[in-house]
């Protein structure tokens, strides 16, 4: 019996790192959801900054003998945005404003002011 009752006590220098390794599972679990959240809201933002990107790039590529046409292919780009905005992805909204505007701004200044103007 006396080898029974060895075995049920526990030391308590083991009982404090079994409070540490418990704490330390608890606050690592529900981090890996949180991750995985967080990576697809990156990739998500990521991919309208390449929209945003390749919007640009479909207008600068074409010269503009008319303000008219170019201001309804702003129009329309600027479409994509507000798909996010009503979709409710603000960040998203706001990297594809950013990263057409400053691909506009850095390639053709003077569509990147027409365009700042539109906002």
């Amino acid at each position: 019996m006396k080898a029974s009752k060895q075995y049920l006590f526990i030391k308590p220098s083991r009982v404090g790192a079994a409070c540490v390794a418990a704490g330390i599972l608890l606050t690592i679990l529900p981090g890996c959801g949180q991750t995985e959240r967080t990576e697809a809201i990156t990739a998500e933002i990521t991919a309208a900054q390449m929209q945003g990107r390749n919007s640009a790039r479909e207008i600068i590529v074409r010269n503009w003998p008319d303000t008219t046409e170019l201001m309804i292919s702003l129009r329309k780009a600027r479409e994509k945005k507000c798909r996010y905005d009503s979709t409710g992805h603000p960040e998203c909204a706001a990297a594809f404003d950013s990263a057409f505007l400053q691909t506009l701004r850095a390639v053709k200044p003077e569509i990147g002011k027409i365009a700042s103007r539109d906002d």
